[in-house]
């Protein structure tokens, strides 16, 4: 049986893709079970990046309509777990980049957020349509999104449900970067392998600093980072003589 999520990790970059590719990668309830496997069993301290992707040409075309509309998907209790899922995947303690190609729709979007980076080919296609289905957001939607680009910006997406390019996203500050297609692999590849080189204890704390002061107001979170930062750590002496150019004989 084919996996509908793969994982794995390769150079401390662990690869955790949607993997539906004849149904654009859309999400149902057994692919958000599968990711929280996957997420289960991965050692955090072998990971000092996560690419989230999806296979074949798009990341993820939204939440499955012929499940949601089957019944299946309905209920408190699988909403609760794809909302915490979500989250889940957006307080992972490394860093996540999204690499988005193709449809990045609805619950795609929301998936898409959880990531602390979002690089996009040019011709992604972005957009929330739940307005267009008379659905209403339960996987974090309306909280991240208009954080990530504003709440005007946020309002425009979601009352409209127009879609957006990959341009687009990147020039409102959905995605960090918009690459050419043929571009987006090795650049992410490369954009993680520099995460990936660098202190993982330094970017684990620098992201829990940024969730930790998230919505304080300067003053307070300058306070609070000069009290919980646990500034330089065991191998900053290592690193600095590594950088130091060496002595001839």
């Amino acid at each position: 049986m084919t996996e509908t999520v793969t994982c794995t990790v390769e150079d401390r970059v662990c690869r955790l893709t949607l993997n539906r590719p004849d149904k654009l990668n859309a999400l149902n309830l057994a692919v958000f079970k599968e990711i929280a496997a996957h997420l289960d069993g991965l050692d955090h301290e072998a990971v000092n990046c996560l690419i989230l992707s999806g296979a074949g040409r798009s990341f993820c075309a939204g939440h499955d309509l012929d499940d949601l509309a089957s019944g299946e998907e309905s209920g408190a209790e699988a909403e609760r777990f794809e909302n915490g899922l979500v989250e889940r995947l957006a307080t992972l303690p490394f860093p996540v980049v999204a690499k988005v190609r193709g449809h990045c729709y609805t619950g795609g979007l929301e998936l898409v957020l959880a990531a602390d980076i979002i690089v996009a080919a040019e011709t992604t296609k972005f957009a929330d349509t739940h307005a267009k289905f008379d659905l209403v957001p339960i996987w974090g939607l309306s909280q991240r999104l208009p954080r990530r680009v504003g709440l005007a910006k946020a309002k425009e997406m979601m009352f409209s449900s127009r879609t957006y390019s990959g341009v687009e996203a990147a020039a409102m500050g959905l995605a960090n970067s918009a690459v050419p297609d043929e571009e987006l692999d090795g650049y992410v590849d490369a954009l993680c392998a520099d995460i990936a080189r660098n202190s993982a204890r330094s970017n684990r704390e620098i992201k829990k600093l940024l969730v930790d002061t998230d919505g304080l107001n300067l003053a307070a979170g300058n306070a609070w980072e000069l009290h919980h930062s646990p500034g330089h750590g065991p191998e900053f002496q290592a690193m600095i003589a590594a950088r130091r150019p060496q002595k001839g004989g």
